[in-house]
């Protein structure tokens, strides 16, 4: 069995409904060093959960300018906000977050995985293997 580091949090982000009206939602934040590039973000409203898989660069780099160009985009809002933008081909949802809480999160992450070793903890050809049997 391989020992994989993990670190989580809870967090609560405030969903910005079409009328502009913010509601909270519950959002659990996970790294594990064996996928060192991701960031799994589970939004929780009530009994229906929702889980995205987030670049842990793309993170980082949207608490200090903007950033993103795909389903997934993060800029600053003001000193202690963040906007984060998620869409998918059915919906577009937007949350502001609280960047110090993102960033004390990421910085747990660069705990178990500094910034520029993610491929020291990631078996590219294994990973590969797996897709190719």
């Amino acid at each position: 069995m391989t020992n994989v580091t993990r670190v989580g949090a809870e967090s609560v982000f405030a969903f910005i409904a079409p009328s502009g009206r913010p509601m909270p939602v519950e959002v659990e934040l996970g790294y594990r060093a064996d996928d060192p590039h991701a960031v799994t973000m589970t939004f929780r409203m009530g009994r229906q959960e929702t889980v995205w898989l987030v670049s842990r660069d793309l993170l980082a780099d949207g608490l200090i300018t903007k950033a993103g160009a795909g389903d997934v985009r993060l800029k600053p809002y003001n000193s202690t906000t963040a906007v984060l933008e998620l869409s998918s081909d059915v919906s577009h949802a937007v949350f502001h977050v609280r960047s110090s809480e993102l960033q004390e999160f990421l910085n747990s992450t660069y705990d178990v995985v500094a910034p520029g070793h993610e491929n020291d903890h990631f078996d590219f050809e294994a990973e590969l293997r797996k897709l190719l049997d």
